[in-house]
């Protein structure tokens, strides 16, 4: 269970938690419950932490009174509905993509990831979140095409971003910055 570093009291937001998390690979903010917890990286400070979260601070309060004034439904239900439309699209146009760009991969896998859009094993199993599906569709095929890269070279080095360059028509740059602005429903 990850550790509570500090709890701080936001006039607007009311408590605060910031947490470590040995698993975390960056800061994260989520708001659930009406309750907001900074997700501090292993490898991160406090004083980071506090930083992203002032940076953000003002979409936080945005996203906070969005959910009080329109509280989920029924996540569980918009889960269910999520995943039943990656079950049907993602596979499909996972195997589109990689017979159109001649890449191979083992599996595919539709995962419930609020943190990561997407991931590749070295086996080349391809694992998505079922929360692509709020994305709108040339971010889906950038994520499908970032996976399927994976599966030539495991790491984002320069011959990756080449690689992704050559089957993104030069705009995998623009496309990781615009994909930036999205998060996981339900954060």
């Amino acid at each position: 269970m990850p550790e509570i570093v500090k709890i701080i009291e936001d006039p607007q937001l009311g408590e605060v938690l910031f947490r470590k998390n040995n698993n975390a690979k960056k800061y994260i903010i989520r708001i659930k419950q009406n309750r907001v917890t900074v997700t501090i990286p292993y490898r991160g400070s406090y004083k980071e932490a506090s930083i992203f979260f002032e940076k953000n601070r003002t979409l936080v309060i945005q996203k906070s009174t969005e959910l009080k004034s329109n509280p989920p439904d029924n996540s569980y239900r918009q889960d269910a509905v999520l995943r039943h439309q990656a079950q049907l699209f993602l596979p499909e146009e996972l195997e589109r993509l990689a017979k159109e760009h001649g890449f191979v991969y083992q599996e595919v896998k539709i995962r419930k990831s609020r943190t990561r859009w997407g991931s590749c094993s070295s086996k080349r199993t391809i694992s998505l979140s079922i929360y692509l599906m709020s994305l709108p569709p040339h971010l889906i095929e950038y994520v499908l095409l970032h996976e399927l890269c994976h599966t030539i070279e495991m790491n984002h080095s320069p011959a990756f971003w080449s690689l992704m360059d050559k089957h993104t028509g030069g705009k995998s740059k623009e496309l990781k910055k615009e994909l930036r602005n999205y998060h996981a429903i339900g954060q």
